[in-house]
């Protein structure tokens, strides 16, 4: 009698534990859109579901379709690298839940170091100006004194995928949430670049990616002069806002999502395309360093981009409004804050609920176990304004 008692107890216990360890319910939220997202998303959510028993369910297909989606109450939520300029729901909250550079990614075997880039010779690539890596402008931005940041790091103990826990390197804040610069590094640069026809990739669908990379190209040169360079309003249609019709030019390939122009990329020797980090990294192929506003030449990277979006001006609703022509000591020009599209209410309770969890966990956890991947972890005033927007999420 006495054991049986004693084991009814501990069967007790035991239930109780699994009550506690236990989520009240595993629920499954779908989501849609940026492909730039994508390699942080597929990492964090399994990661959530581990943590919470909760489902995420996220499938690309662009910014522009991420916001075609929510606007049509396809999914739960959604994520884009730019906001509506038209057509946004009236329920709709932007939270920025991460940041990230677009990466100058190119293909060019026989160059053995990583090569420098300013906004004048981006926009002459990408506009059909400039077809061959031998071209003059391209080898006086590759023969001429650099001088690069190089930011303060410390490392972290963070879980991996399989929960084992792991050291990684992140970059070093201060009070602000700025990155801290340790020094600079000045060096004369000479770099022969090939008599290689350059192959230009970019995004077909419709792209915050591209939307960015286009609004960078216009604010970037016309901070420096050079505003006939890139002088159409930026689109999530790379070819609407390019100065040229590109259809025209031989050297164009089109493809859908930044997977599929990093892939044509890795597959021609001469090509160059923009996309998230990460893309290059999973490809293993070359980023370029890119001239900022105050004439340095800067690595797409966490810290850079930190910075960048640090001297931008935070919009009431959440949004980032960035300035291309401030001189922001280590800025990589080309970051971009990302937003995930949220409502404001007409979902049920748990589905917002799952949608909370999972945008603080990706606010708070997810860039920070992953610094190889690029993608900068938001903070100071913007994280403050971040949760300021998820807690409107009812």
């Amino acid at each position: 009698m006495l054991l049986k008692k004693r084991m009814a107890k501990i069967a007790i216990a035991t239930s109780a534990l699994l009550v506690i360890a236990s989520p009240a319910f595993a629920g499954t939220i779908n989501g849609s859109g940026a492909t730039f997202a994508a390699p942080l998303i597929d990492s964090c959510k399994v990661d959530f579901a581990k943590d919470s028993g909760h489902t995420v369910n996220y499938t690309g297909g662009g910014s522009s379709k991420g916001r075609s989606d929510f606007a049509g109450n396809l999914v739960d939520f959604a994520g884009s690298d730019a906001p509506y300029s038209s057509g946004a729901p009236a329920n709709l909250i932007y939270v920025p839940v991460y940041a990230a550079p677009i990466a100058m990614i190119y293909n060019l075997p026989t160059v053995k170091e990583s090569i420098y880039l300013s906004p004048a010779s981006i926009a002459k690539i990408f506009s059909g100006y400039i077809t061959n890596w031998n071209h003059p402008d391209l080898a006086k931005d590759n023969e001429r004194t650099v001088k690069t940041p190089v930011f303060k790091t410390k490392t972290s103990q963070v879980k991996d995928k399989n929960g084992k826990m792991v050291t990684k390197k992140v970059p070093v804040l201060d009070k602000k949430g700025k990155p801290v610069i340790a020094r600079y590094n000045t060096k004369t640069v000479n770099i022969d670049l090939p008599n290689e026809q350059i192959t230009v990739w970019y995004r077909t669908d419709g792209s915050g990616t591209s939307e960015n990379f286009a609004k960078y190209l216009r604010g970037a040169n016309e901070a420096t002069g050079n505003a006939s360079l890139w002088p159409k309003a930026a689109s999530s249609t790379f070819s609407n806002s390019t100065p040229n019709n590109i259809s025209t030019f031989f050297n164009f390939q089109g493809a859908s999502g930044s997977a599929a122009v990093t892939a044509g990329v890795a597959g021609k020797v001469g090509s160059i395309t923009y996309a998230e980090l990460s893309f290059a990294l999973d490809n293993k192929l070359p980023v370029a360093y890119v001239q900022n506003a105050a004439g340095e030449f800067v690595a797409p990277d966490a810290a850079g981009t930190s910075a960048f979006l640090g001297g931008g001006t935070i919009n009431a609703d959440g949004t980032v409004q960035v300035d291309y022509a401030k001189a922001i000591p280590g800025a990589y020009s080309l970051g971009t804050a990302s937003y995930a599209l949220a409502y404001e209410s007409g979902k049920t309770a748990e589905k917002q609920g799952i949608v909370k969890d999972f945008l603080t966990y990706v606010l708070e956890k997810c860039p920070s176990k992953y610094p190889e991947k690029g993608f900068a972890q938001i903070t100071g005033p913007l994280a403050t304004k971040a949760k300021e927007q998820i807690a409107k999420i009812k």
